[in-house]
């Protein structure tokens, strides 16, 4: 079953709603269970503090009308000389009245007195102004014969909590739906560029590799960027797994024609010798068929291996040796084919380079064999040079090739660009092929040019080793 999904502008949208409704909820619930509590223990310990500084002070009027005026507490003393309960309060609310203090319901009871008579410590009581919605609070207590009462007016803080909450319900209602759409607009500015990029994926994945022009200045960008580079690198492989595809499609091809045409002969002439049509060369032709398709064999495994490696032999070598037994090894051929090598001599040593030995052999094995194979005019020109950054390697001969000869062409898998002049010579097409893999495979570098009729094949030696290159090949 398919997971239902959620826009993620819809999901912050809500999220942030809530948090503000969940804010709100924690207020009210604070304003209406916290804050009343809160407000009482700070109203308490106002008196409480105000008559410790009349205890521990002198009583005088000033002093008393001082500590009214800075914190905000009504002080009032009667004298306690015998007089009745009645008479005792009502000049007590005489002297209330007098400080602006209007209460109707206010009394000192009699056990309150005695009590503090007694005890010699403050009592502390809040009077329930009814209809007022406030609430007198007061601490009392008799110094000397006097009695001495702090008061002050307390409101009804449940119902004040209950108007803030109905107000804040109001206000919120209001500024949730602004904030809403100010979510919305914002996280739309956030999530539009992501929806361009989850179409620039799709088509990705349907191998159309597109890109995005909308990048922002932030981590989306940086996302979108690297969507960008990948489409490329895609593309980019892509191209050339096809272009690997079409040349493996064609490899089969000419490996089947290779093989075919010695097969043909050799079922051929076996027939004749069957029919008792042999000359005496029959068995001659069949074994040189018979090798022609070992030689086509063993230079397919060669080249197969070539591609399939994955770690070369690598050690310090010195390139002139190996292209010195190169010669040892093709010099009965170049006597053979009277082929003139010119070589510019040189006294300096060359510097030393990380290659396989046996592959870079294979290498100057192949050019040479080649050169000899083709050279129009018996002569082979080799020379060298050496730079900070590299070694080169150059080997030309005279060719039949075309001036229009697409030179590319030469470094495909049985690809024969001109006729042998001794067909005893005749190549698989195969030998430039596993050159070039050979230099790739090392991270070095060869190319081809015809210049007049002249084929040049130049071999870049690279002295450090190049950044791992990106591999093509199919898998």
């Amino acid at each position: 079953m398919k997971k239902k999904t959620r826009k993620i502008s819809t999901t912050l949208t809500l999220t942030f709603s809530l948090i503000i409704i969940a804010s709100f909820f924690v207020m009210f619930i604070f304003n209406t269970m916290i804050v009343p509590y809160y407000y009482n223990a700070k109203m308490e310990h106002k008196v409480t503090s105000v008559m410790e500084m009349i205890q521990q002070s002198s009583s005088s009027e000033e002093q008393l009308e001082r500590l009214e005026n800075e914190h905000q507490v009504t002080i009032t003393t009667q004298p306690i000389d015998g007089a009745s309960l009645d008479d005792f309060n009502e000049a007590l609310t005489l002297n209330l009245n007098r400080k602006k203090v209007a209460l109707n319901r206010f009394w000192v009871t009699q056990e309150t007195l005695d009590q503090l008579r007694q005890t010699a410590r403050p009592i502390q009581r809040s009077f329930d102004q009814g209809k007022q919605k406030s609430s007198f609070l007061v601490e009392m207590m008799v110094i000397d014969d006097t009695f001495y009462l702090v008061g002050v007016s307390t409101v009804n803080f449940s119902e004040t909590a209950a108007l803030i909450n109905s107000f804040n319900l109001i206000s919120l209602s209001l500024t949730l739906i602004l904030i809403i759409f100010l979510i919305y607009v914002s996280v739309r500015k956030i999530t539009d560029p992501l929806v361009e990029l989850k179409k620039v994926a799709e088509e990705i994945t349907a191998l159309t590799f597109v890109t995005t022009e909308n990048i922002p200045a932030n981590e989306i960008g940086e996302l979108a960027v690297s969507i960008n580079k990948m489409s490329h690198a895609l593309a980019t492989y892509q191209k050339n797994l096809l272009a690997k595809n079409d040349q493996l499609k064609q490899f089969t091809a000419d490996l089947t024609h290779e093989l075919k045409t010695p097969i043909a002969l050799i079922k051929a002439y076996g027939s004749g010798i069957e029919d008792g049509l042999d000359d005496g060369t029959y068995l001659t032709i069949i074994l040189q068929q018979a090798q022609r398709l070992n030689e086509i064999v063993d230079q397919m495994l060669d080249y197969a291996k070539l591609e399939q490696q994955q770690t070369l032999q690598k050690v310090p070598i010195q390139l002139s040796e190996i292209w010195q037994q190169t010669l040892r090894d093709q010099e009965s051929l170049l006597e053979k084919e009277m082929i003139l090598l010119l070589e510019a001599q040189t006294d300096t040593s060359m510097s030393l380079i990380e290659a396989d030995p046996l592959l870079i052999k294979r290498t100057f094995d192949n050019l040479l064999t080649n050169s000899i194979k083709y050279t129009t005019d018996k002569e082979i020109q080799v020379s060298w040079r050496e730079t900070n950054d590299f070694i080169e390697f150059s080997i030309s001969n005279q060719t039949s090739l075309p001036s229009d000869f697409d030179i590319e062409k030469l470094w495909e898998a049985f690809y024969v660009h001109e006729k042998s002049r001794n067909k005893n010579l005749s190549g698989t097409g195969l030998g430039l092929s596993i050159v070039q893999s050979i230099m790739n495979e090392h991270g070095f570098d060869i190319e081809a040019r015809l210049v007049h009729k002249t084929l040049i094949f130049n071999l870049h030696f690279n002295k450090k080793a190049k950044a791992a290159f990106f591999d093509e090949r199919v898998v």
